[in-house]
């Protein structure tokens, strides 16, 4: 009898070790499982942050590109019209050449991150910016062979319209964006 007693015991604690094993190789699954899953969480919300930075950093580079090239049309465009100095007409020209070239940069970072309504937004404020300039300037080198007068200051005040509100546009539809979780 003692025999099967110590049998019972043995066999009673090789049993409890074993459940005890089996249930820590459980929780230990469960707890790596966990781990990952909260890894996975943390990635996808540093993402998220990520994303939202890099999207607020290219809705703001374009709005400023958008407001240099906007001040720029309606403020030196019409001085080029008056003036008859060829390095002043150059140096503007070369001044829109680089303020388009930054709009563009600008517009092809908001391209890359933004939701399609922004940037839809974003391209239409992006070409109205483009052909205000180029077109302005297409027309001044054309002057010379139109035959009616040209009114240069209404010309780039139009031109400015169109811009601004393409800019205000694309900034509405920047702030529901930036407003939706």
């Amino acid at each position: 009898m003692e025999t099967t007693t110590q049998v019972i015991t043995v066999a009673a604690t090789l049993s409890g070790a074993v459940l005890t094993l089996l249930a820590n190789a459980y929780l230990e699954r469960r707890r790596g499982r966990d781990a990952r899953e909260l890894e996975v969480m943390r990635r996808t919300a540093e993402h998220a942050q990520w994303l939202r930075d890099a999207r607020l950093n290219a809705y703001a580079q374009l709005s400023l590109a958008g407001e240099e090239a906007l001040q720029f049309v309606r403020a030196e465009l019409p001085l080029l019209a008056t003036s008859p100095e060829h390095d002043q007409r150059a140096a503007i020209e070369s001044r829109w050449r680089e303020l388009r070239t930054a709009y563009r940069k600008a517009y092809n970072q908001v391209a890359l991150f933004a939701t399609d309504e922004v940037r839809t937004a974003a391209h239409q404020m992006w070409l109205t910016g483009w052909h205000a300039g180029n077109d302005f300037l297409r027309v001044l080198a054309d002057a010379d062979r139109l035959t009616e007068t040209v009114d240069w200051g209404a010309r780039a005040h139009d031109a400015a319209m169109q811009m601004g509100k393409a800019g205000d546009a694309f900034l509405e539809r920047c702030r529901q964006e930036i407003a939706t979780p």
